[in-house]
């Protein structure tokens, strides 16, 4: 069997296995998100903690020097019917996250890592490489402006996953680097904290999603007050995008038992004990470490106080 045959093969088994999308590029270094990097790192070297670890993502090769391809597969989320009193406190990619084992599509990078195997390929996967620039390179998406890829029917609501393999697959024509229409700053304009300082650059740590679950405690006055209902994650940028437009379909409902959603409403969340927050919220938001609920009920209380107009008196650390 000839290398274009086995690329053939592994187009056909990932749309097979519920990708929408399926593309190969190199396993070369993606020279534009290292500079990217570099940029972010020069303007804010107080916070070189965050950003040093993503430069040897950059280099597919750093920890697998035998890769030479990269299979890209995209999984769309945009499809199912998620509880309004949720959306706009929780991000959508989060209730949607395919890693929960309960989720109907949890198994599929597995079984398309385990189909790469039996066609012979040494393959490793999750993180290492950038998963966004590997899919524009292999085809299959369009680098936004506010750093998301979309994909063409899904818009930026899908996820990326990668393989990379030790064959010299023949690769996919990248696509174009700019979705965006030439004016549009909507994305940028939306985006409450400015973490998107410049096209396709990104503050991490004045992100939303990021300050909901990560960023030490306490976070600067100036940022929660601007976090309004966001709980955990933040979907701001992506509403607001215009390429989004018509992009989500609610044919499906949401995995997760009807009891368990219930008990992730902000009033619930907002004076949940810690012993719920274990049981009932960590097995599906992991990112908030076991033993921190009152992050969690900070982040609700907040966010009730912003929906009723009340501002955002509470100050935020542990314990407060």
């Amino acid at each position: 069997m000839t290398l274009a045959e086995t690329a053939a093969l592994i187009r056909r088994a990932a749309l097979a296995l519920g990708y929408v999308r399926c593309g190969i590029t190199t396993a070369d270094p993606f020279p534009e998100f290292i500079e990217a990097i570099r940029r972010i790192l020069a303007r804010h070297p107080e916070r070189a903690e965050l950003y040093e670890g993503f430069l040897s993502r950059g280099d597919p090769r750093h920890n697998a020097p035998w890769a030479r391809a990269i299979v890209v597969a995209v999984r769309r989320y945009g499809v199912y019917r998620l509880p309004a009193e949720l959306v706009g406190r929780i991000g959508r990619n989060y209730l949607c996250d395919r890693r929960v084992p309960a989720h109907p599509e949890h198994s599929m990078p597995a079984r398309m890592k385990a189909y790469l195997r039996s066609l012979g390929l040494r393959v490793k996967s999750g993180s290492g490489t950038s998963d966004r620039w590997a899919a524009a390179r292999a085809g299959v998406v369009r680098l936004g402006r506010n750093t998301f890829a979309f994909a063409e029917g899904c818009g930026s609501w899908i996820n990326i996953e990668c393989w990379r393999v030790d064959a010299e697959l023949p690769p996919d024509p990248p696509t174009p680097d700019d979705p965006c229409p030439p004016d549009c700053r909507r994305c940028l304009r939306a985006c409450p904290t400015g973490a998107l300082c410049r096209p396709r650059e990104i503050r991490m740590e004045r992100c939303i999603a990021w300050l909901t679950y990560a960023e030490p405690w306490p976070i600067a006055p100036e940022l929660w007050r601007r976090m309004g209902t966001w709980i955990y994650g933040c979907d701001a940028c992506q509403e607001a995008c215009s390429l989004n437009e018509g992009m989500w379909e609610e044919r499906l409902p949401l995995p997760w038992p009807e009891e368990t959603v219930a008990r992730w409403h902000p009033e619930r969340l907002a004076e949940m004990s810690d012993e719920e927050y274990r049981a009932f919220v960590h097995p599906f938001f992991w990112y908030i470490a076991p033993e921190d609920a009152e992050r969690w009920r900070a982040n609700a209380r907040r966010s009730l106080a912003a929906e009723r107009g009340e501002g955002n008196r509470e100050m935020v650390g542990r314990g407060t």
